[in-house]
């Protein structure tokens, strides 16, 4: 399962599209890399990606997930009997102030050079989709919603934007659920098989998703903010600067909102006390627990529980 997957069980997506379209010249790019996220339909033709650690071949339907920091260069096959064309779609997971997204590196398409990465590059990093994805045999379902995305991007028409949202939500929900009943086929172009402890940007992720799996349990243990320390193979500081750079919190306030969501959950489907709902929360003092849920939520837990159940 792709991590954006397993995120969107837990996690709000607020879908942020820049730029759609479709074009039937050749896709040659020279070396570059991203700030936001791209998906590619391959509608015609066939060529090769071009990734730091090995090239990988693309054909008609083809889809490719491209996440921010991963240099990356296509090249089309000039000779394709039936043409060549595509789909893209430049997107962000959730709003984001940035606006030059694109740096283009080299002056050719094809091979990348090691001396090409640059810090900046390296720095980047996806929470959502780790790695470079391949997804093959996208069918006319995926291929109908990659349109609808670019014709709503295109025309200014009345609820555009709630249009577009719509079906790119539904290009994500569709992909999602051939994924996981293998009626398409998915691969991960970038990631680096490791020796030892991993010290991957993507083992972030998979830090946070760890989180979440803790506060579902029922008792919920801190024992998750220290793990880093026996599954994560750099310094502390390093470790949180990281983190906080694809969450935009510390580890800590990340649980702590974790837990306040769950015990959110708890006081509207559940009739347990208080006490109750901090303890599974994974605080044995519920006032402590009270105190910080009146800062999340701004209402005390049984004020929430009030507004919320009598609204319903």
């Amino acid at each position: 399962m792709l991590t954006f997957m397993q995120l969107a069980q837990f996690r709000e997506i607020r879908p942020h599209i820049r730029f759609a379209h479709y074009t039937e010249d050749l896709l040659k790019v020279p070396s570059r890399y991203i700030r936001d996220h791209e998906i590619i339909l391959i509608d015609k033709g066939c060529g090769t990606l071009f990734t730091e650690i090995g090239s990988f071949p693309y054909k008609e339907q083809s889809l490719l997930i491209i996440p921010p920091g991963i240099l990356h260069s296509f090249k089309d096959d000039p000779d394709a009997s039936l043409g060549h064309a595509h789909w893209a779609v430049h997107f962000d997971w959730e709003p984001y102030s940035e606006e030059d997204t694109i740096h283009i590196i080299g002056d050719e398409e094809g091979p990348i050079l090691l001396d090409e990465v640059s810090r900046e590059v390296t720095a980047l990093n996806s929470l959502w989709v780790p790695n470079m994805v391949r997804i093959d045999g996208a069918g006319e379902d995926i291929m109908l919603l990659m349109r609808q995305v670019v014709e709503a991007f295109r025309d200014d028409r009345p609820f555009r934007k709630l249009e577009l949202q719509s079906s790119f939500l539904q290009l994500l929900l569709t992909l999602s659920k051939q994924i996981h009943d293998g009626s398409i086929n998915c691969s991960l172009l970038t990631a680096r098989k490791k020796k030892g402890k991993p010290k991957d940007r993507s083992d972030i992720t998979k830090y946070i998703l760890k989180m979440h799996a803790v506060v579902r349990q029922n008792f919920v243990s801190d024992s998750i903010l220290n793990e880093w320390q026996e599954t994560v193979f750099f310094s502390a500081p390093h470790f949180h600067r990281l983190f906080k750079e694809q969450t935009g919190s510390t580890p800590l306030e990340y649980f702590t909102m974790l837990r306040m969501e769950k015990g959110a959950q708890l006081l509207l489907s559940t009739k347990l006390p208080v006490q109750d709902v901090a303890y599974a929360c994974g605080y044995e003092d519920s006032k402590y627990f009270s105190r910080l849920f009146r800062q999340y939520e701004g209402f005390s837990p049984k004020q929430y529980r009030h507004h919320f159940l009598r609204q319903k």
